[in-house]
């Protein structure tokens, strides 16, 4: 993508973000305090409408929008979906054992499929970059403030909506929206929560097998 079109992107969702958060904060607003006994009834309704068109307008936004950008749509992806290690006979270098960050996932691309690497230490796991919750990177974006996170108790979490997976098996061991990260990020916890009314959680994610030859890591992939 070129800086040009990359920039009338970002203008466009941008603008689109701030009229759909003005939509939603009016909507809030009028719910609330609708105004005097005379109009209590309308001012109600026109509240609605907004908070309604809001809420749509976001989620256009993000289905619509966000593939035009080269961006996966916030789409869920399920664990029906995950294909079993005993299929996975293809072998592909990821690179260099020490190329890889301790204790932070890193995006690679493999045979077109977007991979995480984990590493700790000397022990590193593969998985799906992308949350099956939105299909956000774990990795977070190159260049974004939204940094991605440390593992912490074997666990990886999305840094957008805080889902955490186990490293090892893929499960998911928190569910997106918790009240812990709601708390701590008001912003992607507490008002994102309310954009994504429609899809609140989020199922196992895929995981590779991996192998270290000559202290490079090589990642299973399916045939």
């Amino acid at each position: 993508m070129s800086v040009a079109l990359a920039l009338v992107g970002v203008s466009v969702l941008g603008t689109w973000g701030i009229a759909t958060i003005a939509l939603i904060v009016s909507g809030i607003i009028l719910i609330v305090a609708p105004g005097d006994a005379e109009t209590v009834s309308s001012g109600l309704a026109v509240g609605i409408f907004l908070l309604i068109a809001g809420l749509i307008s976001g989620g256009l936004m993000q289905i619509v929008a966000m593939p035009l950008m080269g961006l996966d749509p916030p789409l869920p992806i399920k664990a029906s979906s995950i294909i079993s290690h005993d299929r996975m006979k293809e072998w592909a270098n990821a690179g260099p054992l020490r190329s890889f960050p301790d204790g932070i996932a890193t995006e690679v691309r493999l045979r077109s499929l977007r991979v995480a690497i984990v590493r700790q230490g000397e022990e590193v796991n593969a998985m799906a970059a992308l949350c099956p919750h939105a299909r956000l990177p774990l990795g977070s974006f190159p260049g974004a403030p939204i940094k991605a996170e440390p593992v912490r108790d074997g666990c990886v979490m999305c840094p957008f909506h805080g889902a955490r997976f186990d490293v090892s098996n893929g499960s998911v061991v928190r569910q997106p929206f918790s009240s812990e990260f709601n708390s701590n990020h008001p912003f992607l916890g507490a008002f994102q929560s309310k954009l994504f009314f429609w899809n609140m959680g989020a199922e196992d994610i895929q995981t590779y097998p991996v192998r270290i030859e000559n202290d490079e890591v090589l990642v299973g992939l399916p045939r």
